[in-house]
């Protein structure tokens, strides 16, 4: 089973074409899929519009819906949808995020998901290897991203990995349950968009094996305004840099990250159980379509 997890706010204009999208990039293949759509406290007909992608896909595509309340953040939203999907799936499962807001495509995740099953832990749709193309991102952003790179690679060094902020990823489900392991309610705590900067970080530790994949970011295909806020996205995603590099010394040393990785299996081990505890209770509500 491959899942694919969309954390969603108010994508009504958009949520629809990325569904079929999905659907059409598995369409013959042996693989069963299964959309996840957490939304994030929508206001508008996000939900509506991907039950009725579901039914023009003649019920080829599976989906459910993941609700919350209010609006929590990409963090909640990443966290709700995987932590929903480890508690259904099976060792040789694999999760994919992206974002809902059709600027990552679909068409790529056969390729991304192909990666892990060759024995890679973590696939990632990079703009920084060669043949990858962005288009329509403001010359500002771009220089942003650019320089974010070279913070990154320069703090926190990560084989295999450049690009540490794009969501567009596939996970092995083991890698996944070994972070929850170790981390349990605590993988994805950052709110806004440095959440999935800091899943990468929390990951480091683990040992993962790493690949990056070309890919086309086209913003032309996006429908509204970011919703990323520039300056507080930055003034965050700083702190929190600053936060873990501290702990990376203390509290987030890959030597206490095993170790705790290595008490959390043995004490499941010694329980009867591979899964791990915390289920995050916060999910208000659940629609299998």
């Amino acid at each position: 089973m491959i899942f694919v997890i969309f954390p969603a706010y108010n994508e009504e204009k958009v949520i629809r074409p990325t569904l079929l999208a999905l659907a059409a990039a598995y369409r013959g293949r042996e693989h069963e899929v299964r959309a996840v759509l957490v939304d994030d406290g929508s206001s508008d007909r996000t939900i509506e519009e991907a039950n009725r992608a579901v039914q023009e896909t003649g019920g080829r595509l599976s989906l459910t819906v993941l609700q919350h309340e209010v609006n929590r953040g990409l963090g909640a939203g990443l966290r709700t949808g995987i932590y929903w999907c480890l508690d259904q799936a099976k060792d040789d499962d694999i999760l994919v995020t992206l974002d809902a807001d059709n600027t990552h495509p679909p068409a790529l995740i056969p390729t991304l998901v192909g990666r892990v099953r060759e024995g890679y832990d973590l696939a990632i749709a990079s703009r920084y290897r060669v043949g990858s193309e962005v288009h329509g991102v403001p010359g500002y952003r771009r220089a942003l991203s650019d320089v974010g790179r070279l913070i990154f690679q320069g703090m926190f060094y990560f084989p295999g990995v450049r690009d540490y902020t794009c969501c567009f990823r596939a996970y092995s489900v083991p890698l996944l349950r070994r972070a929850r392991l170790v981390y349990g309610d605590e993988l994805c705590t950052a709110r806004g968009f440095e959440a999935v900067m800091d899943i990468l970080l929390k990951l480091r530790p683990l040992g993962v094996r790493a690949v990056e994949i070309p890919f086309n970011l086209d913003y032309g295909e996006r429908v509204g305004q970011s919703k990323m806020k520039v300056m507080k996205t930055i003034r965050t995603t700083l702190a929190l840099l600053g936060q873990r590099w501290l702990q990376g010394f203390t509290t987030l040393s890959k030597g206490r990250i095993r170790a705790r990785l290595e008490a959390a299996e043995a004490a499941a081990r010694a329980a009867g159980s591979a899964r791990s505890p915390g289920r995050d209770s916060a999910v208000p509500a659940e629609r299998i379509s």
